[in-house]
């Protein structure tokens, strides 16, 4: 067989494996954030590397002891997986970062204002890839599919709307359940492959030495 039909039919054989390996890594996951326990208070800071993300600024509810101790709102009213649902923390903006993740899908609800929005941004390091705005409701949550691929970082921004009147709070305070991610596999692994496409190139250029009898 001529080298360069090898070298193609290598090079074809390491593409594969590395589409299979990259399906084999990549892991999708949800969310629940009913495995999220703590003594004290009813809510709680999530912690960085739940999910195997990094969380800014948001927070983890239990809406059973929110519902006994302040009275209805749309936390409650939203959650899908009870008991527990994230929220950005003083209706401020709030992010998730990791090194590469796709942002799938998640239910989103309002705490206190009708119409209220939320403005999701993906970034791959500081280039603005994906924005777009959601309305939410206190009366239930809504599913969203993201589809934000090969991100590293996405931030949630929530703003306007007007008070429910639910006598128990106010503000754009948003909440989030079942969030569905994929992270994605690190670049090790395809480096790896590189290299053995670079060795196959030499060896299938290195002559060979015909031995004859004298």
């Amino acid at each position: 067989m001529k080298p360069k039909t090898i070298f193609l039919i290598s090079a074809l054989v390491i593409a594969a494996l590395v589409a299979s390996i990259g399906t084999s890594f990549a892991q999708t996951e949800i969310l629940t954030f009913d495995d999220l326990s703590w003594s004290g208070y009813y809510y709680e800071q999530i912690p960085n590397g739940y999910g195997g993300l990094q969380w800014n600024n948001f927070f983890v509810l239990n809406t059973a002891q929110e519902l006994s101790s302040f009275g209805r709102n749309g936390e409650v009213n939203g959650v899908v997986s009870p008991p527990n649902v994230a929220f950005n923390g003083e209706g401020t903006a709030a992010f998730i970062s990791d090194g590469s993740f796709n942002l799938n899908s998640a239910y989103l609800m309002a705490a206190w204002n009708d119409g209220l929005q939320v403005e999701v941004q993906g970034f791959v390091g500081a280039t603005l890839i994906y924005d777009n705005t959601y309305t939410v409701s206190t009366l239930g949550s809504t599913l969203v599919n993201f589809n934000y691929l090969g991100v590293d970082e996405v931030n949630f921004i929530s703003s306007g709307g007007v008070p429910h009147g639910y006598t128990s709070g106010l503000g754009t305070q948003f909440a989030m359940d079942n969030l569905s991610i994929t992270l994605v596999p690190e670049p090790p692994t395809f480096a790896s492959v590189g290299l053995a496409v670079i060795f196959l190139t030499l060896r299938c250029r290195t002559p060979r030495w015909n031995h004859r009898a004298t």
